[in-house]
């Protein structure tokens, strides 16, 4: 049996076990301490009463799994565990007491990691199931013990895809009822070079050097190195910026390489570092050496290597135990190094980096590059979500779904807003403004680049804004875009030989786009879903603008369009540049990979089939999903096992879909406007990606009762902020 989970760490103490897990709508006992704290939390941010507070956010634990995650020296272990065994048993622990003996774990409970298949079936194994270094359900091979409890109350307002007579139209959510040629550039290659060492006692200075290598270093996490050098140049310059937790860097973090083109290796740059002393009750520190590789503000690739930083005293290393993951064993993040000035870089890139790695925490590294100067510095600044990212995001998402055809909608959106804008680091803001001033009159281009797949960012609350006729939220504020960096572990490696990373550090800045598809969701009283008139006009519209390739969303299409075999009119095309679906979309937040797109047939097909996708290096497609809750992963949003990871890693360079409940007709004036700009048929220029979800999420209206409004802010973009589409023959 494959169960969603709920990532906790084995130091955690009971008490503060049972508070997060509130935090997600778990309990045995509402009346308890930590209960009545989450419960009146939220009542408090959302002006409900207590009661009615508890009502919408209690969930019923039954079929959910704990993901429970243990540091034992240089060891990570991971135990699966039903959640409701561990509310029972934390109910009836010590306050005090760590989640390690409330639930008597021992090093042989501990199972290996599973990764998740393909197919997303369930794994033939018990334990922890992961996509990528991402924990996303538990693996159990024996029947639940109990039957369920009784179902709690069905949140408040009104159920995913149904209109109780408002007078407006369905959503899509639901799934339910002649110059001269210039001399090319010189080409150099290498591998990144990370001189460490594997372990150091805290306070003890010591040395880190960063170059490059004629071959890969031993247990140094990166691709290969490309730089292109113009012709004529006999060096370039590099920025190399290390990213860490735990550690001082007392000279800085930065440093310029200057890269020769004869001998690349025959420079370094060398920092010095010294580890602060463990936090908590372990006596080492997992952590991870990371290193950016910058060319004019554009971070083009990183590396990294594992780090273990001891107690101040222990001079030596402890032996590695024979149970669980060794730390210094793991694959460290990388990606492949492309040292290639960007065309159109980002006047900010916002970085949140996870170097420890523990996804049951919610602490994050920040830092900022630019082409620009930076009023505080790039950083690394610390993110302090509280709980862990999952819990934190998965609090927002759920609590908007909620809300979607409510009025109080838009108080919602504010006060989220302002929390989400309150874990930015000030030093963040001041960026965005600095970037600003520098940028205008254009808007800033901001990237954020995130191993935080969850926090719905663009929603954080800008106060003053930086346009006072826009709405105060970061996406209608800035030209936005985000990406997906992988947590520590995942080796962001080729899909296949010879073929480019999925995804790569920087997603493309320009997609020519030859041929378009156009995918329509057409249901009808057989499939159990509500029609949706205005997505189908909106894809014949399309289809009609763009000759684009007419695809029935069925299972035999959407495989052609996966593995890029399709034709058009008479003629065998492959693939495509540019992808368009309008229908239902929905999520199962009792499952694994929960995302799910509906077919017209009523068939739900889950996201990890994108992750198959025969597309990357020279053809990267943008993927506009008009359906509610693409957005989102499982429930949280871009979770690398929904939509947009899945899509990112299987070759899509850019992916457009909806966080929450869309009005149908409102999702089809968005989708007509976007294409409109981005793709002109009347001859006028390409408008930027960013530039126009900007404008449209401008259209947002707080108006009292229009509830379908926030519908223009429902849209998340994963891609260059200033990626342009150009047309091609």
């Amino acid at each position: 049996m494959l169960l969603s989970a709920i990532v906790l760490d084995t130091s955690m103490t009971a008490s503060a076990a049972l508070v997060r897990l509130a935090r997600h709508g778990y309990w045995t006992d509402p009346r308890r301490q930590e209960t009545l704290a989450a419960v009146l939390d939220y009542a408090a941010r959302l002006a409900l009463a207590p009661d009615e507070a508890e009502r919408r956010l209690a969930r019923n634990p039954y079929g959910v799994g704990a993901a429970l995650r243990r540091q034992w020296g240089m060891q990570v272990l991971w135990y699966a565990r039903y959640l409701e065994e561990v509310l029972h048993r934390c109910s009836d622990a010590p306050p005090g007491q760590s989640l390690l003996d409330v639930l008597d774990l021992h090093e042989p409970d501990s199972r290996p990691p599973i990764q998740l298949a393909d197919d997303g079936a369930t794994p033939n194994a018990e334990g922890v199931v992961f996509v990528g270094d991402v924990p996303v359900g538990v693996s159990v091979m024996m029947p639940m013990a109990a039957p369920p409890p009784p179902a709690p109350a069905p949140p408040f307002g009104v159920p995913f895809g149904v209109d109780p007579g408002s007078g407006r139209g369905p959503s899509r959510g639901g799934g339910a009822p002649p110059a001269v040629a210039p001399k090319p550039p010189v080409s150099v290659t290498a591998w990144p070079r990370l001189d460490a060492p594997n372990y150091v006692p805290a306070r003890t200075p010591f040395t880190v050097v960063v170059g490059l290598a004629r071959e890969r270093q031993a247990g140094v996490g990166g691709g290969q190195v490309s730089i292109a050098v113009p012709a004529g140049l006999s060096s370039v310059d590099v920025s190399v910026e290390l990213i860490a937790d735990g550690i001082d860097a007392p000279e800085g973090w930065a440093r310029t390489l200057r890269v020769d083109v004869a001998d690349p290796t025959a420079t370094s740059v060398s920092f010095v570092l010294v580890g602060r002393d463990p936090a908590g009750p372990e006596w080492l520190h997992l952590t991870t050496l990371e290193v950016r590789y910058v060319l004019d503000g554009t971070v083009c690739g990183t590396a990294s290597r594992a780090l273990v930083i001891g107690d101040a005293s222990t001079v030596d290393p402890p032996p590695r135990l024979g149970f669980g993951d060794a730390w210094l064993d793991q694959p460290p993040t990388a990606t492949p190094v492309v040292l290639r000035a960007e065309t159109l870089p980002a006047d900010l890139t916002i970085e949140i980096a996870k170097p420890d790695g523990n996804p049951a925490n919610g602490r994050f590294e920040c830092r900022l590059f630019s082409p620009h100067p930076l009023p505080s510095g790039a950083g690394p600044f610390p993110i302090d979500l509280g709980d862990d990212a999952r819990t934190f995001a998965r609090s927002i998402v759920s609590q908007i779904r909620d809300y979607a055809n409510d009025p109080l909608v838009d108080n919602l959106l504010v006060s989220l807003g302002m929390l989400i804008a309150e874990k930015l680091p000030l030093d963040v803001l001041d960026a965005v403004r600095a970037v600003a001033a520098v940028a205008a009159p254009r808007a800033p281009a901001v990237l954020v680049v995130s191993a935080d797949p969850y926090v719905p960012w663009e929603l954080a609350h800008v106060d003053p804004p930086l346009d006072p006729a826009r709405p105060p939220f970061l996406g209608a504020q800035v030209t936005l875009g985000r990406w997906l960096r992988d947590p520590r572990g995942t080796d962001m490696r080729p899909a296949s030989p010879g073929m480019a990373a999925r995804p790569p550090a920087q997603p493309p800045s320009t997609v020519a786009v030859k041929h378009m598809a156009v995918m329509a969701g057409l249901y009808r009283a057989a499939s159990g879903l509500r029609p949706l008139p205005a997505a189908e006009q909106e894809a014949a519209a399309l289809a009609q603008a763009y000759d684009a390739v007419k695809l029935a969303a069925s299972t035999l299409d959407v495989k052609r369009l996966l593995d890029a075999q399709l034709t058009h009119g008479f003629e065998q095309i492959g693939g495509v540049e540019a992808i368009h679906f309008a229908g239902h979309g929905d999520v199962d937040p009792n499952v694994v990979d929960g995302s799910l797109l509906m077919l017209s047939e009523g068939k739900p097909l889950p996201s990890i089939l994108f992750r198959s996708a025969k597309y990357g290096g020279d053809r990267q497609p943008l993927f506009f999903l008009n359906a509610c809750m693409i957005g989102v992963g499982g429930e949280l949003l871009g979770d690398m096992g929904g939509f947009p990871g899945n899509c990112l890693r299987g070759g899509f360079g850019a992916l457009l879909g909806a966080l929450w409940e869309v009005d149908d007709t409102v999702a089809r004036q968005f989708a007509l406007d976007f294409w409109r700009r981005a793709l002109p048929v009347d001859g006028s220029p390409a408008e930027p990606v960013g530039d126009i979800l900007r404008d449209l999420r401008a259209k947002y209206s707080d108006a009292a009762g229009q509830t379908p409004a926030h519908t223009w802010l429902a849209y998340v973009y994963y891609g260059h902020p200033r990626l342009t589409l150009q047309r091609a023959v």
